[in-house]
């Protein structure tokens, strides 16, 4: 039988709709008010498809946001106020039996997301044949850009994570201070990196940080980070991920390789010079090792900005990973529907989306970046905060800012204490951590063995340690 009663038609046409599941949980929320807590923070008025029961939502979460009794009084106060003309007392009167079972909450609000998502998809690939259909000139490119906006666009999390009560999440902080409480002092709190005085400053690396380590060209900025990567991947029930936008994965792995094994990289790209002994050793640490690192190389030659968040999501829902890495920040474009926008405000998007994705996912990135000129222009060549090329948000959006600093890369020499230790081939490098948000900054050195991108401890080196105490909290 035809529905003739136009406040209960749908907002849309489509078949995705169930308003015996918005009714009830409008109900439950009209004869209970302590049923709204479980269910207006974790909906949107977008749930709703029917315009009534949209409307009515609106006027409750008006009233619970203002810690206002959700009662007939205050319902036809606000819905009057906003000429709601839907809001009867014969339609609440309806909803008063049409009440679910508090128990049902969760299934309930579960299944209206859904039915969002799925209205979203149905609306948005109508918008995307639509086009197909009619403009002649259509960018296969922008196409492909809609539909991953789609993707991600309903990649909304699942309804009981959004929000949090305070005692909730104190009961989860005061868990964890717990275990972290009957840990040896010097066992870490995150991921290790290999580095004992970067661990030291940090603690480890920790989901939803997002570390920059940026440095003028031929400082090492890739090597130290795919040591890093190749660190965490060798450890058990640690997966790593390496995006490297500037090589080849066979370039990539033949600096793997060599750190792992000692060879010189130039050799395996000679392999005529390998010794058999050194033969030998990389055919044992490739089965030993390399083989069994779980590490994830991607070399993509579409860099655009959606296809990497969207990448890494998938990749996780498969099989949650433990650190991302990208290589280089600068390398990955912006959506290709605006190309009017300035670099700088695309680095910004890029650095920001980069930062929502490491707490979306709970994972720490590592974004490599390209540091300016006007390094080579001073007198004093360590790297500052403003030197970030393009810098746009990334100094904000950072939690910890590295960076690498060689001084024989300038002075064109190299101490006899390097050469008596690695021979010509290694040197004395600056770690430089400008910027940390949850902890101390500081400097500290590492060895860097040139010849196969390796980077080694110091032993017994003193840590520039600063706590940062004066410094304005963001």
């Amino acid at each position: 039988m035809p529905n003739n009663n136009p406040s209960n038609a749908p907002i849309n046409t489509s078949r995705h709709i169930n308003s015996r599941y918005e009714e009830s949980l409008l109900g439950l929320i009209l004869t209970d008010n302590k049923n709204a807590p479980k269910i207006v923070p974790y909906l949107l008025e977008e749930d709703f498809a029917i315009l009534e029961n949209q409307r009515l939502f609106s006027v409750f979460k008006e009233l619970f946001e203002n810690n206002i009794s959700i009662n007939e009084e205050n319902i036809f106060t606000v819905a009057k106020k906003r000429n709601f003309v839907q809001i009867t007392p014969l339609y609440l009167s309806k909803l008063y039996h049409t009440a679910g079972f508090s128990s049902n909450i969760q299934t309930y609000l579960e299944e209206l997301v859904k039915l969002t998502k799925l209205r979203l998809i149905e609306s948005r690939l109508a918008l995307v044949q639509r086009r197909l259909d009619v403009e002649k000139a259509i960018n296969e490119k922008d196409v492909i850009s809609d539909l991953q906006n789609l993707l991600l666009d309903i990649d909304r999390s699942q309804v009981s994570a959004d929000f949090l009560t305070a005692k909730e999440v104190s009961d989860e902080y005061f868990k964890d201070l717990e275990n972290r409480h009957s840990r040896d002092l010097n066992e870490l709190n995150g991921l290790a990196t290999g580095y004992d005085n970067l661990d030291q400053i940090t603690q480890g690396l920790h989901g939803g940080e997002l570390i920059i380590i940026a440095a003028r060209p031929a400082m090492g900025k890739t090597a130290f980070a795919l040591n890093i990567a190749s660190n965490v991947a060798k450890r058990k029930n640690r997966r790593a991920v390496f995006f490297t936008l500037e090589m080849s994965s066979n370039q990539l792995m033949g600096r793997i390789y060599s750190l792992n094994t000692n060879v010189p990289l130039q050799k395996l790209k000679q392999p005529q010079t390998i010794t058999d002994n050194e033969f030998l050793l990389i055919n044992s640490l490739k089965q030993d090792v390399i083989d069994k690192m779980n590490l994830f190389i991607d070399e993509s030659v579409n860099n655009e900005l959606n296809t990497l968040l969207w990448k890494c999501r998938r990749l996780h829902k498969v099989s949650p990973i433990d650190l991302i890495v990208i290589d280089y920040l600068q390398l990955i474009s912006s959506d290709s529907n605006r190309r009017n926008e300035s670099r700088q405000n695309e680095i910004a998007k890029i650095s920001r989306s980069l930062k929502t994705l490491a707490l979306e996912l709970n994972v720490p990135i590592i974004a490599l970046s390209q540091l300016s000129r006007e390094v080579e222009k001073r007198e004093d060549k360590r790297p500052i905060m403003s030197d970030l090329r393009e810098s746009g948000n990334i100094e904000q959006d950072a939690d910890i800012v590295m960076f690498l600093y060689r001084e024989n890369y300038y002075k064109k020499q190299v101490s006899q204490e390097t050469k008596d230790l690695f021979g010509d081939i290694g040197e004395k490098i600056d770690i430089i951590i400008a910027k940390h948000r949850n902890g101390p900054t500081g400097i500290f050195p590492l060895w860097f063995k040139m010849s196969c991108g390796r980077f080694i401890n110091f032993e017994n080196e003193q840590i520039a340690v600063s706590s940062d105490d004066d410094e304005e909290e963001e």
